[in-house]
């Protein structure tokens, strides 16, 4: 089954309310949902994600920009393993 919730949150195609408790993964989820929305034409001006602390908002920050950085220069193999991993 969450497999399958992973799934729908991370479609593009979607529009996903992410709600867990602490540690579960949300940063995860959706920092990749927002590669994935990118990768699939959707303007940066139109993507919204709100989180309750500052923190969370800054880790997501962080993270996006790690990952967008190593996508501009990784090799296609590292690129490829990276999208299967989201």
């Amino acid at each position: 089954m969450l497999d399958k919730e992973f799934n729908i949150a991370l479609d593009p195609k979607r529009d996903v309310v992410v709600d867990a408790c602490a540690g579960s993964g949300k940063t995860w989820l959706l920092a990749s949902r927002i590669v994935r929305l990118l990768l699939s034409g959707v303007s940066s001006s139109e993507i919204l994600a709100i989180t309750f602390t500052r923190k969370s908002a800054q880790e997501m920050k962080s993270r996006l920009i790690e990952w967008l950085r190593f996508l501009s220069v990784a090799s296609d193999d590292e690129v490829r393993e990276f999208l299967i991993a989201r």
